[in-house]
């Protein structure tokens, strides 16, 4: 819906609805025709815009049914109305409209997009006797806006709720979160960079801000199995999607929080619902306990009515694990449609494994060379092999990037689909290579190799396009 049906479709309802600043008059012509408003008055203050919104109305044989009023705001508006649309101004001057005929506006519903000060007209509203009753947001080419209905009313409003808006925080539809977590994910880039204390400072407490705000979505987690595993569900809202399912690393001694939480974010700003799992809470356990684990969280997420497909995403143990699952489906009873690997622990070679993940996995069982054998992923790669989005560093200090070569030479010797990029540079664990992923370590941080995930993106749609 654009933005000029979604603000007539809010007058649903109404009689008689006055557009101030009537934007050639589409809204009022769009309420008549699909919404059941009765009449309509179009206000401007210029006679040039009311000329162009009267051809268009006439044009819509709508001439009998909508009034042209030359006005400033409400001033000249001596005709009854009880629903009123301000939008595409200045929250200041909106502000200053209703002010000057606030008396005029006791018991209307009132229909505002701000393009931008949204907070002051937050708090105009509150302390002149309105309340909001329903807020929206919607992105229209490349632009974000929010609408706001008001009521009369009296209602005590938090700062937070004059800055992120009572409802659009709560309800969080897809606009409002990939439009903060944009701003989420500048302010990540850009702070390592400021010198300026003060300026340092206000970014910080904005980003402090918008940390609390994306914390407040819907967030949930589940026991795995009754033991202390368990996954977190960080759903954008309630609307079917395709989810990212991640195995994050630890090498199968726990789990990277680096690979958890700041995944999410990024995946959710891309319109991805997402699940972390967290297998590795009892470490004592052997294979396959988080194999068996990993692959419950995935039945029961592909149980989700919100879930159109299940992307799993495996770093390094955690990339072990999950393409693991993945090739037995039968044998775990779990499906995904779609992988994708960053670094991941791939063979038992000595020449090439990370010995640490296979000793945490096998435990007393190390030793034993059959078991190893089977769980060289590179020598069991079969039919089930789903088509994977695979990437890593050419210095990867830990798990030797031929980890991932054969991965790909065992990929190709089965005619399976594969997406390979080898960054040049970078040592192992990087995750998104973020500010919130690095925690600190500048060594972690390395925008080049942040693009994997855009690139990642683009390969999920392309495969979902099909």
């Amino acid at each position: 819906m654009k933005r000029i049906e979604l603000l007539a479709s809010l007058s649903k309802g109404s009689k008689i609805l006055c557009d101030v600043g009537c934007d050639h008059g589409y809204a009022l012509i769009e309420a008549i025709t699909k919404y059941g408003v009765k009449k309509g008055l179009a206000c401007d203050i210029n006679e040039g815009p009311l000329q162009i919104a009267k051809k268009n109305i006439e044009a819509s044989g709508l001439e009998n049914k909508i009034s042209l009023i030359l006005s400033n705001g409400f001033n000249n508006v001596n005709v009854e109305f009880d629903t009123a649309i301000i939008a595409g101004m200045g929250g200041s001057l909106i502000c200053d409209i209703l002010s000057n005929d606030i008396i005029k506006l006791k018991d209307k519903k009132l229909i505002l997009q701000a393009n931008n000060d949204r907070y002051k007209l937050r708090s105009f509203l509150y302390s002149n006797g309105f309340k909001i009753v329903d807020e929206h947001s919607i992105f229209e080419q490349g632009k974000y806006y929010e609408i706001i209905v008001a009521e009369t009313g009296n209602e005590a409003a938090s700062d937070f709720d004059l800055k992120y808006g009572p409802i659009l925080r709560r309800n969080r539809n897809e606009a409002f979160i990939k439009h903060y977590t944009t701003l989420y994910n500048q302010l990540l880039e850009i702070l390592p960079r400021i010198s300026n204390a003060l300026a340092k400072e206000e970014k910080s407490s904005l980003f402090r801000e918008l940390t609390s705000l994306l914390g407040d979505g819907i967030m949930e987690r589940h026991s795995i199995l009754n033991t202390l595993n368990y996954y977190t569900t960080y759903f954008i809202d309630d609307m079917p999607r395709p989810t990212i399912l991640v195995s994050p690393g630890g090498g199968y001694q726990y789990t990277s929080p680096r690979e958890s939480a700041p995944v999410a974010k990024v995946f959710n700003t891309f319109g991805y619902h997402v699940v972390i799992v967290n297998y590795r809470e009892t470490k004592e356990e052997s294979y396959p306990k988080p194999q068996e684990y990993l692959a419950y969280a995935i039945n029961e997420v592909n149980k989700d009515k919100r879930v159109t497909k299940l992307i799993g995403l495996g770093f390094s143990a955690g990339g072990h694990n999950i393409l693991e699952v993945s090739l037995h489906p039968d044998k775990y009873n779990a499906k995904l449609d779609l992988l994708m690997l960053g670094y991941p622990v791939i063979t038992s070679d000595p020449n090439y494994w990370h010995k640490g993940s296979f000793e945490n996995l096998l435990h007393d069982d190390f030793n034993d060379e059959e078991l190893k054998e089977l769980l060289s992923l590179e020598k069991q790669i079969n039919e089930n092999a789903l088509d994977l989005f695979l990437w890593g560093t050419y210095t990867d200090e830990s798990v030797d990037v031929m980890n991932s070569i054969l991965l790909i030479e065992a990929y190709k010797k089965n005619n399976k689909n594969v997406e390979y990029h080898m960054f040049p540079m970078g040592g192992h664990g990087l995750s998104v290579s973020n500010v919130d992923s690095a925690e600190g370590n500048s060594n972690k941080l390395i925008p080049y190799i942040a693009r994997w995930a855009s690139l990642a993106n683009e390969w999920i749609k392309n495969k979902l396009s099909k």
